[in-house]
């Protein structure tokens, strides 16, 4: 009976409604998550986001450099009339969260991020970038957190004017566990107190 509760628990909290004060945070900098790779199918091949839009390069073109400090195969997102934009990454699962190094940011870049929520838009200005003139020497990683029931769904980059070029690399993640894992989660948590519990009043009988 115990578990079966717990199991409709875990239900339960899988479809719980969005809490009022769902937000995402935008800062400067990376708090790690997971390094994932970046081709023209999107991210891990395609299996962790499907890219439209835009051109992954590994080497610089005469109106993209690739960002400075790119790793992982040096794999970088060009966005612009020349590499196609806009260009846009949709996550097979929903995010908690996202950051990238973002190349030789203009005021002319400018990026959407969508949650079940709402949508976001960014510039190298609003996130509080200290060059913002496209110098090709200066990359900056950024990160965006989702709490309180809101999840990212995808992202989109784009240049407004229309000029080249948008540049990223370095996509690092965190997904929202699947249904099926929280409820694994509670189940265990439950098992583990419930043998506690027993444990406790196994010793009270033997001193009895």
């Amino acid at each position: 009976m115990r578990l079966k509760t717990i199991a409709l628990a875990a239900s339960a909290l899988c479809v719980m409604p969005s809490a009022a004060n769902a937000a995402v945070t935008a800062t400067l900098g990376s708090s790690g998550g997971t390094l994932v790779s970046l081709s023209q199918a999107g991210l891990n091949g395609g299996a962790v986001a499907t890219l439209s839009g835009g051109t992954v390069y590994t080497n610089d073109r005469p109106f993209a450099d690739m960002p400075a400090g790119t790793i992982f195969g040096n794999a970088f997102l060009a966005v612009g009339p020349t590499a196609g934009q806009p260009a846009t990454l949709t996550f097979t699962n929903a995010l908690t969260y996202l950051s990238f190094l973002w190349g030789s940011p203009d005021t002319y870049n400018q990026l959407t991020l969508t949650t079940n929520q709402r949508s976001y838009t960014y510039t190298a200005n609003s996130l509080g970038f200290t060059t913002t003139d496209g110098n090709q020497s200066i990359s900056q990683a950024v990160q965006f957190a989702a709490s309180a029931g809101e999840t990212i769904s995808s992202i989109s980059f784009n240049n407004s004017p229309a000029v080249d070029a948008f540049e990223t690399a370095n996509y690092r993640i965190t997904a929202v566990p699947e249904p099926a894992t929280w409820a694994m989660l509670l189940v265990g948590f439950g098992m583990v107190g419930a043998a506690s519990r027993y444990r406790r009043r196994s010793v009270r009988a033997a001193i009895a």
